[in-house]
């Protein structure tokens, strides 16, 4: 599968409970699209900017083979051309690329078109996503 990009807005799901002084920013980024990666990864200097809390850790292995421990932060709305999912957010090292991986893909229900490098809506349901309950 090719590589590419999608721009993507990011906000702190928590901002609404939040008294304004609190409020995290919402950001614009473009992310790589990443099946390989499950969750939404963003670089802490992202993080920073949404004032999302820390709310784990978690192991995992990258591109290069390794394991690392990663910080986990949430809760993040990420919205993709319209569609909006509430995840957790990995912290990647200050510079690297977003990720945009396939739970958030997943629950927005968006497909991948390989030749044409983007994101399609899933033909079963083109106006919004269709989750699965079985």
């Amino acid at each position: 599968m090719g590589v590419f990009s999608v721009p993507i807005k990011v906000r702190n799901w928590q901002n609404q409970f939040l008294p304004p002084e609190q409020h995290g920013e919402e950001v614009a980024c473009d992310a790589l699209v990443d099946t390989s990666a499950v969750e939404l990864a963003l670089p802490m200097e992202l993080l920073g900017r949404l004032k999302l809390q820390q709310v784990g850790t978690v192991r995992a292995f990258t591109a290069d083979g390794g394991h690392h421990e990663f910080r986990i932060f949430g809760m993040a709305e990420v919205e993709v051309q319209g569609r909006v999912s509430q995840v957790r957010a990995i912290e990647l090292p200050h510079g690297a690329r977003p990720l945009l991986g396939a739970v958030p893909l997943e629950e927005m229900d968006w497909h991948i078109s390989p030749l044409e490098k983007k994101l399609v809506p899933n033909p079963e349901s083109p106006e919004g996503p269709l989750v699965p309950m079985c």
